[in-house]
């Protein structure tokens, strides 16, 4: 008879501990975590970057998937516990998250779930299939913990997160909470042929700021703050007529136009829609700015809204529903264009059925005027510009450029740049008589066109198109010959002559700026809400100061109105005396 073996008397419990194969979850971790670094990278291209931010997650959750039912090395019941533990989680967990955190429980979830079972199943080695199924469990509960606990307010720009406390309160319901909604007293003055900033980047559209002020020196005198306010969530900016400011905000479930005394920051009068707009990723609230014009204030509303009100009374003259009358179709980001007033017509994109794509109304009746076909998301707006001594209305869809009589909305021309790539998202900027740079798409570059009336036709070329130079939604200003914007999240300065670069540097987010044309100055904002003074000069990036603006995410413009600069973003409004 054989005697029992030592060594299996030793080893035989040992066995019983199936020893877990892990590699393919490193794996599954570093391809996820490549995949999100590309994602915040700010220098490649939107759309490009917003796709790796969804393919990383679901990427991590198919090699999850994989590794857990094939290549784990568990016995089959302890690799469907293993999933059916994860799926009951996540399952319950899911179920007492806030509404807004749904997008981010995907993005974060799976890699979250990859280094928790991860970190269990190292722990667990050599532990019995209990133990190690109860190591996961624990770890899964400890990682998706946060989940119920936070709120996302909106992404910055670079796809990262706003998180709050889930139970304290937003901006937004901390002002509904203290609003007086008492209309305040309209008898302030009023003079309707006073506007200094009558529209979105103002008059030109063009972010141009022209005035006597001297030379400014923040360090040496920095902006007064002359009065701060709460607001209503909302991405447009101000305008300013006649001493008040008008704007578009969220309030509740309401969407409203807000009128503003310009020297106290005081709510005039309020126009009220019942309509609410939210995205997951750019936040609540209308994205367009008012224009003003022969006393009217013209707004168009994030699900299409189209407003003429009486600028000193907030009186309602006209509106057109879009969405119900024409069929346009909400962007993902919503309708974010500013209205265009030239002449008799008021024009905004409507991206509707038929020719109602570029739709134009009678400014005084609002009855419409002409339709242009055109389809696509677009977060640009029509642009007055004049071409070749011609008077024209240029604008972008998926096809390319279009320049339209104002009057008739009869096309003049038409031209796709070689490397056009939608959606429009940011404005023209003419550099002389013929020439002009327009953006490619979002994040894409730009390119300068020149457009000449020849031989009783017009002709259209690219003269140069970079790569070096690629606005997202934050437009670029022109001076003495060179162009200042951003290329992505960092600030650059390119020769409008040849594109060349001259300078690159400042990394200030996803931020906005003007030009102050007779200082040669910029005023930059950064997506923080900072206002940084920046002398032009395409020698090399000269910051001359910067001083706190406003509180969180501001990816509105600012304006400048004589010595003050008026600035708002989602949450507050200040005014700063220059």
């Amino acid at each position: 008879m054989n005697e029992p073996n030592a060594t299996d008397s030793v080893t035989q419990p040992a066995a019983a501990a199936r020893q877990v194969r892990t590699w393919p979850l490193w794996v599954s971790f570093l391809i996820q975590s490549v995949l999100f670094g590309l994602s915040v990278t700010p220098s490649i291209n939107n759309a490009v970057r917003f796709g790796f931010m969804l393919i990383g997650p679901a990427v991590g959750l198919l090699l999850f998937l994989i590794w857990a039912l094939f290549a784990c090395r568990l016995r089959a019941k302890e690799r469907l516990a293993i999933v059916g533990l994860v799926a009951f989680v996540v399952t319950v967990i899911s179920l007492t998250i806030h509404e807004s955190v749904g997008l981010a429980v995907f993005l974060y979830g799976v890699p979250l779930t990859t280094i928790a079972v991860l970190a269990a199943v190292v722990l667990a080695q050599n532990a019995e299939s209990p133990q190690r199924l109860s190591t996961v469990a624990g770890l899964l509960v400890i990682a998706w913990a946060v989940f119920p606990m936070v709120r996302v307010d909106g992404y910055d720009g670079q796809y990262f997160p706003q998180l709050s406390f889930r139970w304290t309160p937003t901006s937004e319901q901390t002002l509904l909470k203290n609003l007086n909604n008492a209309t305040t007293d309209i008898s302030t003055e009023w003079d309707p042929t006073d506007a200094q900033w009558p529209g979105f980047r103002g008059p030109r559209r063009n972010g141009r700021v022209v005035s006597d002020a001297g030379t400014l020196n923040w360090s040496a005198a920095p902006p007064q703050e002359i009065w701060r306010k709460p607001i209503g969530p909302g991405w447009g900016s101000f305008i300013h007529v006649s001493g008040r400011l008008f704007t578009q905000e969220q309030r509740g479930n309401d969407e409203v136009v807000t009128c503003y005394d310009a020297a106290t920051g005081r709510l005039i009068w309020m126009h009220k829609d019942a309509v609410r707009f939210n995205d997951v990723v750019s936040g609540t609230g209308p994205r367009a700015t008012p224009e003003y014009a022969n006393g009217r204030i013209y707004t168009y509303g994030s699900k299409a809204i189209l407003n003429c009100l009486d600028a000193e009374t907030g009186n309602e003259i006209w509106q057109h529903d879009l969405m119900k009358e024409v069929d346009a179709q909400l962007p993902v980001w919503g309708f974010s264009n500013s209205p265009l007033v030239i002449g008799d017509t008021v024009s905004v994109y409507a991206d509707g059925d038929g020719d109602n794509g570029l739709v134009a109304f009678h400014v005084n009746s609002g009855e419409p005027v002409w339709q242009v076909a055109s389809g696509g998301m677009n977060f640009s707006s029509a642009q007055r510009v004049t071409i070749d001594g011609i008077e024209q209305v240029i604008f972008g869809d998926g096809n390319g450029l279009r320049a339209l009589n104002p009057t008739s909305g009869q096309q003049i021309w038409s031209f796709r740049p070689e490397d056009w790539n939608g959606p429009n998202v940011c404005q023209p900027q003419m550099v002389d008589d013929n020439d002009f740079v327009v953006p490619l798409g979002d994040g894409i570059g730009v390119t300068r066109l020149s457009a000449q009336f020849k031989d009783d036709a017009w002709q259209v070329s690219e003269v140069w198109s970079s790569n070096r130079l690629k606005p997202s939604f934050n437009d670029f200003v022109l001076h003495n010959g060179y162009l200042y914007g951003f290329d992505q999240s960092i600030l650059v300065c390119l020769d409008a002559e040849t594109g060349e670069l001259r300078w690159k540097g400042g990394r200030y987010g996803f931020g906005q700026m003007l030009l102050l044309e007779s200082q040669g100055q910029l005023i930059v904002v950064t997506e923080t809400g900072d206002l940084i003074l920046i002398n032009a000069t395409p020698e090399k990036l000269d910051e001359v100061a910067r001083i706190p603006g406003v509180s969180g995410k501001t990816w509105n413009h600012p304006i400048v109105v004589q010595d003050k600069l008026f600035l708002r973003n989602g949450a507050e409004a200040v005014c700063f005396g220059l």
